[in-house]
């Protein structure tokens, strides 16, 4: 194989919640924040390692400077390239939006960042509660869209914020929630051309079964498709294998019916890691569509008794597989990677040090990148 020649840049999801906020007080109790799900959690069956403890009992606080210079030296010290940070907004109302603005405050905390708008309704379905809408997300009509942009524009101002030709990066994760997503697109795209910039380059996410890469790419205003993991193979299975997918799904259809008969006994659904891993790595990607991957996914600590588990991962079998696909990636000329997560530990998905496996994620992804990058 020859030098190896494109780079893609390493993004780790990051969630901005670890911190108190007025809609988690009244949501989910005075000072709720996944950390109150983390500590409480508990293991439902043999081999499942719950709860998770953040390394040296790290529970620490978003709204604090110190604790995002911490992680911006951690991500760079172990190869992470910048982070794609969840942004909340329904027409005028922000959500969990103080970490993103102490970050564009202090710009002495060198990490690359984007956002990725996580726009999709809140229900009260943690907890075995009863689903009821907590807050719809809304888009309004085209002064709230410029009030959305005007709020955005100075963190596609920040030197630190990625840009591809010009166009700052904006991730969205359902596209298809947006009636207007078509005008409301161009009308940002003006807007932005007007400051200066040639645009947006806008990703959206594939982030369940029913979306097909080619229907979100068919929208004009989409430059790239992002794979989120481990939820498509949660899906899909092996889109290869028809057998195992078929099962896969059976199986899913009457755990959901056990546990609506049987509230008191529920089960979970739970899928392999090195199944998840092989589809990942099997799946035949598109020009424009950027890989994912994941380190673990448990979300016990949210959904209890009734969660979706991933079991049979482990630091090391992250790194013999995180560097095929990442080579694959490279090799594929795409731009991103992205990781599943940063800091998604009410999701059992994170990079940063526990203390059941200290640094070693982190110390596989640059184990991997040294590797790839140096490889000849």
């Amino acid at each position: 194989m020859g030098e190896q020649t494109f780079r893609s840049k390493i993004i780790a999801l990051y969630l901005p919640q670890f911190y108190e906020t007025e809609e988690n007080n009244q949501w989910w109790g005075k000072g709720y924040s996944d950390w109150v799900a983390v500590k409480k959690s508990k293991a439902y069956f043999s081999g499942q390692t719950q709860p998770r403890i953040p390394l040296n009992h790290n529970y620490y606080d978003l709204s604090k400077s110190e604790t995002l210079q911490w992680q911006a030296d951690l991500a760079h010290k172990y190869g992470i390239d910048g982070f794609c940070i969840y942004h909340y907004y329904s027409n005028g109302k922000l959500m969990m939006n103080r970490p993103a603005e102490i970050l564009l405050e202090h710009k002495d905390i060198k990490i690359e960042y984007f956002f990725s708008w996580a726009n999709h309704d809140f229900r009260k379905q943690w907890f075995g509660q009863d689903g009821r809408l907590l807050r719809r997300q809304e888009y309004g009509e085209k002064e709230d869209w410029k009030r959305h942009f005007e709020y955005l524009l100075p963190f596609f101002r920040d030197e630190r914020y990625m840009k591809m030709d010009n166009k700052p990066v904006f991730v969205i994760y359902d596209v298809f929630h947006i009636e207007n997503f078509g005008p409301m697109m161009k009308y940002w795209n003006e807007l932005a051309k007007r400051e200066g910039f040639d645009g947006l380059f806008l990703i959206a996410t594939r982030s369940r079964t029913n979306l097909k890469s080619e229907d979100l790419l068919e929208l004009q205003a989409i430059d790239k498709v992002f794979v989120f993991e481990p939820m498509n193979f949660r899906t899909n299975g092996f889109q290869s294998n028809y057998i195992y997918t078929t099962s896969r799904r059976i199986k899913t259809v009457l755990i959901r019916l056990h546990n609506k008969i049987f509230k008191n006994r529920p089960r979970q659904e739970k899928y392999s890691i090195p199944k998840a891993y092989q589809a990942i790595l099997k799946r035949r990607m598109l020009e424009d569509e950027y890989y994912g991957f994941f380190t673990e996914w448990d979300n016990t600590p949210r959904y209890q008794g009734k969660s979706v588990a991933f079991v049979g991962g482990s630091p090391e079998l992250f790194e013999q597989y995180f560097e095929k696909v990442l080579k694959k990636s490279c090799l594929g000329g795409k731009e991103f990677i992205f990781i599943n997560a940063w800091n998604e530990w009410g999701e059992t998905a994170y990079l940063e040090p526990d203390t059941r496996n200290g640094y070693a994620y982190l110390e596989a992804v640059k184990k991997c990148k040294d590797r790839v990058w140096n490889e000849r």
